[in-house]
């Protein structure tokens, strides 16, 4: 009999081994696609129901703090930004902590509960597969831990956050271009590939006057193509399934963002520009006149660094266990370790200057450490699974982004509540620093 998990690393292997023996996963995916049956989609939930019970210990469920440059991700935790997520920032970071992508069964209402109705969660257990498969071997690798949310086991902290969330934020936080920017639109184009075939020639007509019926069969053909090779899709129309259960996952909001980051020893990183200015609003200065941080997060800003975009999960995984970038790595180490201790205000300063003179340095370190990826990569000929990714090949440009706070990043109660709610005695009263990955922004 095999033995039951009990450390947060054993939780995550057994899932990603329990997901590969229901789902087959060693199999070509358009099997898995095709396999996605009632049964397999209830055992899989089942599995998760009894891995994270309602009784789990919250300490049980969070890693401990450790003296690594451990980063965790808030922002679109989806299948399709798993490039943008975590990738892309896998060779500047120790560590990358995600929020468990699936639902906890133990969490729904009976009509919503997958192991009640599997049948409504085709759709979404196809895409949570498809991302513990991209993501098996960094956990494996122990680059990337899953974790669930503390309010997860711990429903008044669940409430308390999201009250705190709504009083901080109000209405009108989102712009129109946010949205934009955002993984939905991409969700609702998949899901109008899944209307039945007569909406789509409805709506086509309707958007193309006098459009000819060959282009409509056209149309039809490039959907129920679409349908059969996405990796993200199931092949059927909604019409001949019953209501699906979707979900966009955005990990947790800023409140219960930091107060893992406190509890773990994290800083939090995001590529969403919404979320971005959401962390800088609670960044906390002791004198504004006196940005003691700002030469040195001013010169990461004059810089443009290079990112994976488009590789196989498993060549990354290679080059972050040959070492690539790992002095760049012990840089930023070295600046975490600074900035979440206790630093004499009076020393601040002359620190800053000292790691913006040592960036220079260490940034053309990292350039050649760059040139050596891209050799390594073009000897690389193996695709990412299932083809969703595209050409192995491709570098994304763009700015690597610190902010650094002379007080740190603080949201008021959320320490009252690591006390009282979380039990911890132990834990950082403050999150000193947060990075922000933007590939818009460029210097020339």
């Amino acid at each position: 009999m095999a033995s039951v998990p009990r450390t947060l690393y054993e939780k995550n292997l057994a899932l990603l081994a329990a997901t590969k023996e229901i789902f087959h996963l060693e199999r070509p995916w358009e099997q898995v696609k095709s396999g996605m049956s009632d049964a397999r989609i209830r055992a899989f939930h089942k599995f998760i129901a009894d891995l994270w019970p309602p009784y789990t210990p919250i300490h049980d469920a969070l890693p401990a703090p450790e003296p690594n440059l451990r980063a965790l991700y808030l922002g679109e935790n989806m299948p399709e930004m798993m490039l943008d997520n975590v990738f892309r920032f896998s060779l500047y970071a120790d560590q990358i902590v995600l929020i468990n992508p699936f639902e906890n069964p133990h969490l729904l209402r009976e009509e919503f509960n997958p192991i009640v109705h599997p049948e409504q969660w085709r759709i979404q257990t196809l895409r949570v597969v498809y991302q513990l498969a991209m993501l098996t071997p960094w956990i494996a690798a122990g680059i990337v831990i899953m974790i669930p949310s503390p309010g997860d086991f711990n429903r008044a902290l669940l409430i308390k956050t999201v009250q705190m969330a709504q009083t901080r934020l109000g209405t009108d936080f989102l712009t129109e271009q946010d949205v934009e920017d955002s993984a939905a639109a991409s969700m609702m184009m998949k899901a109008f590939y899944l209307s039945p075939p007569d909406y789509i020639a409805r709506q086509a007509r309707e958007t193309i006057p006098g459009i000819s019926d060959e282009r409509v069969k056209q149309i039809l053909d490039y959907a129920a193509h679409v349908r059969k090779t996405d990796p993200l899709l199931v092949d059927e129309t909604l019409d001949k399934m019953p209501g699906q259960m979707t979900a966009m996952k955005i990990g947790a909001n800023l409140e219960m963002g930091l107060l893992i980051c406190q509890s773990i020893g994290a800083f939090p990183y995001t590529n969403v520009k919404f979320r971005w200015r959401e962390i800088l609003s609670v960044g906390k200065e002791l004198d504004p006149r006196a940005q003691v941080w700002s030469p040195l997060t001013h010169a990461f800003q004059q810089l443009n660094f290079k990112f994976l975009n488009k590789v196989d999960s498993n060549f990354a995984v290679e080059m972050r266990k040959e070492g690539r970038l790992e002095g760049f790595r012990a840089y930023l180490r070295k600046i975490w370790t600074t900035v979440e201790g206790e630093i004499d205000p009076c020393k601040s300063e002359k620190l800053a200057l000292d790691f913006k003179d040592e960036l220079a340095c260490e940034y053309e370190k990292a350039k050649a450490d760059w040139d050596d990826i891209d050799r390594e990569l073009m000897k690389w000929a193996v695709p990412a699974i299932a083809g969703v990714v595209g050409a192995v090949g491709g570098f994304s440009t763009g700015q690597l982004a610190l902010g650094i706070p002379s007080a740190g990043f603080v949201v008021q109660g959320i320490n009252e509540l690591i006390q009282a709610e979380m039990k911890r005695k132990e834990f950082r009263k403050r999150t000193p620093m947060s990075v922000f990955i933007d590939l818009d922004e460029k210097r020339p």
